[in-house]
């Protein structure tokens, strides 16, 4: 089981279980430029939570809507360890 914590202005306000990712290469964004991928997890609540996350290659950063430190850092192994970014960029 994966779990990470969702911090909101630096308080622990949930924890993520089950959290997944996946792409959406269909996407119609140039995949030489973008990634564009989603996630969902289950709260402590047993809620489902999900979303998308646009990540930005050569600026190696996610655009869009500010996410958590925990979220994006479990995107960007995922991102890694499926060879979409280098190693490096995961840091």
């Amino acid at each position: 089981m994966t779990e990470a914590l969702v911090v909101a202005k630096g308080i622990i306000a949930a924890r993520m279980r089950n959290l997944r990712f996946g792409f959406f290469d269909d996407s119609g964004l140039p995949r030489e430029s973008r990634i564009l991928m989603f996630y969902s997890f289950d709260t402590e609540e047993n809620l489902t939570r999900s979303g998308i996350l646009h990540y930005h290659l050569p600026e190696r950063r996610f655009v869009g809507p500010r996410h958590d430190a925990e979220l994006t850092a479990a995107a960007l192994e995922f991102l890694s360890r499926n060879g979409r970014i280098p190693e490096a960029s995961a840091s």
